[in-house]
């Protein structure tokens, strides 16, 4: 045992040193939000031929990936690519039926963060913790949302609006065709645990100034968690 202990310990040397530099891996979040119920007349000419409602919902989850680099003095650099889906129901009425569909909404977002070590607390050649706080800048892809233009965009060619049906194809082809860009910035702060080769996050981000990724809204928070390696 003696004499393993004496193999593996440079190993572990060696690991703990290159551990410091960089790291990589994959992260899960929940979005943290509320979006209140809306209800909006549908109008053609002028006229209120029907309403269309979209519930009430909050938060999402979603997965991504991470890269950060440890090896610049005083700060950190973190790169992060997500997502993150919610789901509501939503329905179309109008004097003849009325139509329900549940839709997701969500976004596809990317993060960059210049991040300081508040705290380090370490076990030689083992486990490191660290509890670190930063700030940076943020982008984002996500659906448009609904109204009067989306649903003339989804009725079935030829039919009137006031009595049409909600054609998927189309909904998500506008989706598509629709979709809205923003940025922001965000702060957040969290835990680090380092064993080994084995990498962990868990943090609190929160972002402001990205406009109707969540819909009306300025911003969201979200909690994160990441497991990886370094490298």
């Amino acid at each position: 045992m003696k004499k393993l202990i004496q193999k593996l310990l440079p190993i572990f040397i060696i690991t703990s040193q290159v551990f410091a530099f960089a790291g990589f891996g994959l992260s899960g979040n929940q979005s943290l939000f509320s979006v209140d119920e809306s209800t909006s007349n549908l109008l053609l000419q002028d006229n209120i031929v029907g309403s269309f409602t979209s519930s009430a919902f909050s938060n999402g989850y979603g997965i991504g990936g991470y890269l950060y680099i440890d090896a610049i003095p005083i700060i950190d650099i973190d790169i992060e690519g997500n997502s993150f889906f919610s789901f509501y129901d939503f329905s179309f009425a109008n004097p003849v039926d009325t139509v329900k569909k549940q839709l997701a909404t969500g976004a596809i977002s990317g993060y960059l963060t210049a991040q300081k070590k508040i705290f380090e607390l370490s076990i030689p050649f083992l486990a490191k913790a660290k509890l670190a706080a930063g700030g940076g800048i943020n982008f984002h892809i996500s659906p448009p949302i609904i109204d009067q233009k989306m649903l003339e965009g989804i009725m079935p060619a030829g039919t009137n609006i006031a009595n049409g049906t909600v054609n998927t194809t189309e909904l998500i082809k506008y989706i598509d065709e629709n979709k809205k860009s923003s940025s922001g910035f965000h702060v957040q702060a969290g835990l680090q645990f380092k064993v080994f080769l084995l990498d962990s996050f868990i943090y609190y981000r929160h972002v402001f100034g990205a406009k109707d990724v969540i819909p009306g809204g300025n911003g969201f928070g979200s909690l994160n968690l990441r497991l990886g390696m370094g490298i």
